[in-house]
């Protein structure tokens, strides 16, 4: 990410809001202060004290062997985020528990197109050919996101000017057009635009005060639309028929904002006559929130609306800093086992949360494969090692992975 000091708070803050009824000026406008990392940015720590322990099969009452993806194949494929490095260190380990990848973080625009006449295919292209070889499919992660936008997008555009408006949005529609073509093959569904809607609750949508280039020139949401148009047409154009089941807007905090998303998807189908699939719940959580009640809620909201969920991001920090309400880094703990098995729980009763929504959910992916490198070792507190993930420092199972296996 362009601005890697400041990814998703959302999901602690707004949580705290709604759980003790405080109204938190800008719930997360993505700048809150810390100095590097991201979900999706290349920066990673290793994670210290016990990651490389587990008390895995004795948390979890037994460690369940086989295939994660073959044991949900009757429900929905089970994905990763996966960075092309990370292919050859794990590469026996995806090929064994996934049958879906996402690109962490080479797919975004600043990163596959760094200058206007400029395409850096081969980072992705080793997901994708990956992905290729063990019959996988890939997540198009993602075709518009305000934190990667590289300077050479918005060149020349003034906002207000209709002519440098066009400017920017054949710019936008040519790297669609680019991507799209490369990796329609292999890819099944694209989140077009990304974490668009704002975090204050009394505003819709993000706009140039929380980071968004997009919103400030176009000064309205219009660009949505022209992204989730493009992605469109350039699927049609390869095969008529191809967009169905594809286009998804994705983003984090779903329980509090799934009013705010309902009312996006309804302006794109009423006033825009484009009508786009599903939506992604980035799902990163804690231990304690949202609740599956609460998660329930938003997906039935998502059902009776006529679209599908996708579970985009997910992983489950063992750290609730926004517990008071306002940000407080809590302290760092180490991975007890009396921890991983609560963790193990929480993933168990989110797994079969998903399972009983099994016809609305069209894929959960993990947000990393262990520990060591989830984004959350450095985001929002630098080098506090997270322990977030099913595999451990020293790659091995923990008790989460035996726990949405045990059903």
């Amino acid at each position: 990410m362009v601005s890697a000091s400041s990814r998703r708070f959302g999901w602690f803050c707004c949580s705290m809001a709604l759980a003790f009824g405080g109204i938190l000026s800008g719930c997360d406008s993505g700048e809150h202060t810390v100095t590097a990392g991201s979900a999706g940015s290349p920066a990673s720590v290793t994670a210290g004290g016990p990651s490389g322990g587990s008390a895995g099969a004795a948390a979890a009452g037994g460690t369940a062997t086989g295939s994660l993806a073959a044991k949900y194949a009757d429900y929905f494929p089970i994905g990763v985020a996966v960075s092309d490095v990370a292919l050859s260190e794990f590469d026996q380990l995806l090929a064994q528990d996934f049958n879906h990848l996402t690109c962490e973080y080479q797919m975004k625009i600043a990163q596959i197109h760094p200058a206007e006449d400029t395409y850096a295919w081969d980072a992705t292209d080793r997901v994708a050919d990956f992905a290729r070889q063990h019959g996988m499919k890939l997540t198009g992660h993602t075709l518009l996101w305000h934190q990667e936008a590289p300077e050479w997008m918005f060149a020349g555009v003034t906002a207000g000017d209709a002519a440098s408006l066009e400017l920017l949005k054949s710019r936008l529609k040519a790297h669609i057009d680019a991507v799209v073509d490369r990796y329609t093959d292999v890819v099944d569904n694209w989140d077009v635009v990304n974490e668009a809607l704002s975090d204050d609750k009394a505003k819709q949508y993000r706009d140039g005060s929380e980071g968004s280039k997009w919103y400030e020139l176009f000064g309205s949401e219009e660009y949505i639309y022209w992204a989730f148009k493009f992605a469109k047409d350039a699927l049609e154009a390869k095969e008529p028929g191809s967009s169905a089941g594809k286009l998804y807007y994705n983003d984090y905090t779903e329980t509090a904002k799934a009013d705010k998303m309902l009312k996006l998807l309804a302006w794109l189908k009423d006033d825009k006559g484009i009508t786009i699939d599903g939506v992604g719940f980035q799902s990163h959580e804690n231990m304690t929130w949202p609740s599956t009640g609460e998660l329930q809620a938003a997906i039935t909201k998502f059902k009776s609306a006529g679209y599908k969920v996708k579970i985009s991001e997910l992983d489950v920090t063992l750290y609730s800093d926004y517990s008071s309400g306002s940000f407080v880094a809590s302290p760092a703990v180490e991975l007890t086992a009396d921890l991983e098995a609560k963790q193990a729980k929480r993933y168990a009763d989110l797994l079969a949360l998903y399972r009983a929504n099994k016809d609305e959910i069209t894929s959960v992916t993990l947000w990393g494969v262990s520990d060591e490198q989830s984004w959350l070792n450095v985001t929002p507190v630098p080098g506090r090692s997270d322990f977030p993930l099913l595999y451990n420092g020293q790659h091995q199972p923990k008790a989460a992975r035996a726990a949405i296996m045990n059903f």
